[in-house]
């Protein structure tokens, strides 16, 4: 084909530069740390907040986001985003507090479904990653300050085409190379002098089931 349209190699060079971006924040996140970083969500100093007592399963409730505020190292509130799964959004836009017998919503704008969502939770950006875990499991929505997870690079991506390795098929193939590694600054949680509950950069929701 690349002989056919010329502009084919780099629609897919492009195409290998978005999947190195998912793999990347996959590793990030999620790495074992075995011959690939160890992510976030495997870091021994990760902070998992349990749900309320009686919460439905998959679902997300305003103390839910307060606690895991609450739980983030107070030097991280100023560098923290939100990473979340696409799934979640139902549970955010019809997020409420309740008071007495009536309540009101959190995250909509003030003229409603009219206006364009908020794009933050207590003032910090909300990124949506395919690498977040399905609604109600760990990792669906995480505080994280990213500052203090350390990444190491040798080079950027390198990209190389052979005709040769499928010569037989008339089939050209496409490498890329990505050297990398990382993990959390953090060994452990830290215990605050004026708290019994331990803070961090890296919070997360515990399972709702």
């Amino acid at each position: 084909l690349l002989p056919d349209a010329g502009a084919l190699a780099s629609v897919a060079e492009q195409g290998f530069a978005q999947a190195l971006d998912v793999e990347l924040e996959r590793v990030i996140l999620r790495g074992s740390g075995a011959g690939q970083p160890m992510g976030i969500l495997t870091s021994p100093a990760l902070i998992s907040q349990a749900a309320e007592t009686g919460q439905l399963a998959a679902t997300i409730q305003a103390e839910n986001i307060i606690k895991m505020w609450s739980r983030l190292w107070s030097r991280s509130q100023s560098n923290a985003v939100w990473l979340v799964s696409q799934s979640i959004f139902p549970q955010l836009y019809t997020m409420g507090m309740t008071i007495g017998t009536s309540g009101f919503p959190l995250w909509l704008p003030p003229n409603g479904l009219a206006g364009s969502p908020n794009g933050t939770l207590m003032g910090r950006p909300i990124y949506t990653i395919e690498n977040c875990s399905a609604l109600g499991t760990v990792g669906d929505i995480c505080l994280v300050d990213l500052s203090e997870y350390l990444l190491a690079t040798k080079g950027g991506p390198q990209m190389a085409s052979s005709i040769h390795v499928n010569f037989i098929n008339d089939e050209t193939v496409f490498r890329i190379v990505f050297r990398c590694d990382g993990q959390p600054a953090w060994n452990s949680p830290l215990t605050p002098k004026d708290s019994s509950s331990t803070v961090g950069p890296f919070v997360v929701l515990a399972t709702r089931s």
